[in-house]
């Protein structure tokens, strides 16, 4: 039997990447989200290259839709081995003139929903046979925001600092249930619907999704607690003060 991996936020960017690789390598690949024509995207494209995928609309701070997902998941694929907790929102504001709205809104999706889409998850996985010595494997895609507070995003940095909390909690309960839990820990820019910014080298979506795929790899009873992806800085340009002078023509 295939694998099964439902992928939160599947419709666009890291999601949709990671969709993709996966269902590459033989995975039956369930996409979750709130828009319904990316979503079908991103199946349309995975079974037009020979792979399985089916779209399911989520939100996920609605813990009883997180459940019935899960389930429809099962249904269809007989079980959950992997949930990549992807689903992500981020709206600017500083610790002082964030509004309400938007923290409720960014701790809702980002830590609430990722516990919600958690919960429902390990519940399944806890209860199907082991697989390799493993009955599943929850990864939570973090950020560089969740090990260093970003002024401008004090909220989603929040969030973050607090899905690293959550992680490492449900990382003591489970594993003796042979779950397994994984942070992906994205320090530096990435090809990403959630900013706008055009001044910064990014990371193409594909390299986060084949760190999922390498992490996945593990076998058996080893386990990933955490992996932080970072990428080189650029070369800097020659200082041209600094530049041997060039040579004289006609010097003895």
């Amino acid at each position: 039997m295939a694998p099964t991996v439902l992928v939160t936020g599947g419709g666009t960017g890291l999601g949709a990447a990671t969709a993709r690789l996966l269902a590459s390598r033989g995975y039956d690949v369930h996409v979750a989200g709130r828009t319904a024509a990316t979503l079908e995207t991103v199946v349309a494209g995975v079974v037009g290259a020979g792979g399985r995928a089916q779209a399911h609309l989520l939100d996920v701070r609605d813990a009883e839709a997180c459940a019935q997902v899960v389930a429809d998941v099962v249904a269809g694929s007989g079980r959950l081995d992997v949930l990549v907790n992807n689903a992500g929102v981020f709206r600017r504001g500083t610790a002082t003139t964030v509004t309400a709205e938007d923290w409720d809104q960014t701790l809702g999706v980002n830590l609430t929903g990722a516990l919600h889409a958690a919960q429902a998850a390990v519940r399944q996985m806890c209860r199907q046979s082991p697989q390799d010595g493993c009955r599943g494997q929850v990864l939570n895609i973090n950020s560089g925001a969740g090990l260093r507070g970003y002024e401008q995003g004090a909220a989603y940095s929040a969030s973050k600092f607090g899905l690293l909390g959550l992680s490492d909690a449900l990382r003591q309960e489970v594993g003796p249930s042979l779950v397994k839990v994984t942070d992906v820990v994205v320090a530096t820019a990435v090809e990403s619907v959630l900013s706008g910014r055009t001044d910064l080298r990014r990371l193409p979506a594909d390299a986060v999704a084949r760190v999922v795929a390498d992490v996945l790899a593990m076998p058996g009873a080893a386990t990933i607690s955490r992996v932080d992806l970072t990428q080189l800085e650029p070369e800097p340009a020659p200082d041209p003060e600094l530049e041997p002078a060039p040579e004289r023509a006609g010097r003895a």
